[in-house]
């Protein structure tokens, strides 16, 4: 009863794919998550980019709407910021619109990034992100009870970056 029946093609397992990161700026991660706003329904979005290899923050800004144009933005300053123009880089994101965007795949290829995605219904391909977000949101001083403004949350996250890349010990190579 175990065995393939019937007339049909035996459905093959596929290992899903993989990238390796070898050393800093080699695949990247990204996501964004929504923080709270000064009222219930009002969300300010937290656009951050993650190096898997030495896990630290690359790049990051927050807007009030989630578009593909400013992915794009980010894109293009943190690859100036790290200095990666025309090196190999796989930045990888869930199935996100603003990450799946025309537009945003154009930039991609102008600038030799390759694009890889999670699988679809599967919540743990993007661990690294959504592990990200959850140190940040559980931090003793995040707000839980919001943002007043966009400032606010931009200079928290400011400051939060700065205590995960210089302080927080997380990185994931061996020193």
């Amino acid at each position: 009863m175990q065995n393939h029946r019937g007339r049909s093609k035996k459905p093959e397992k596929r290992i899903p794919e993989s990238h390796l990161a070898t050393s800093p700026n080699h695949v990247w991660t990204w996501d964004i998550t929504w923080l709270k706003g000064p009222v219930m329904g009002l969300y300010y979005r937290l656009y951050l980019i993650l190096d898997l290899f030495s896990r630290k923050i690359v790049g990051w800004e927050i807007w009030k709407t989630e578009e593909a144009k400013y992915a794009e933005e980010l894109i293009k300053k943190t690859v100036v910021s790290e200095k990666i123009h025309g090196r190999p880089l796989v930045l990888h994101s869930d199935n996100g619109s603003p990450m799946k965007a025309a537009t945003f795949q154009v930039l991609l290829e102008k600038l030799g990034i390759q694009s890889s995605y999670s699988r679809p219904r599967v919540s743990n391909d993007n661990a690294f992100s959504e592990a990200l977000f959850r140190t940040l949101k559980y931090r003793p001083e995040y707000p839980y009870k919001g943002f007043e403004t966009l400032e606010d949350a931009q200079s928290w996250a400011k400051e939060f970056v700065h205590w995960y890349n210089c302080i927080h010990l997380h990185s994931g190579s061996i020193l």
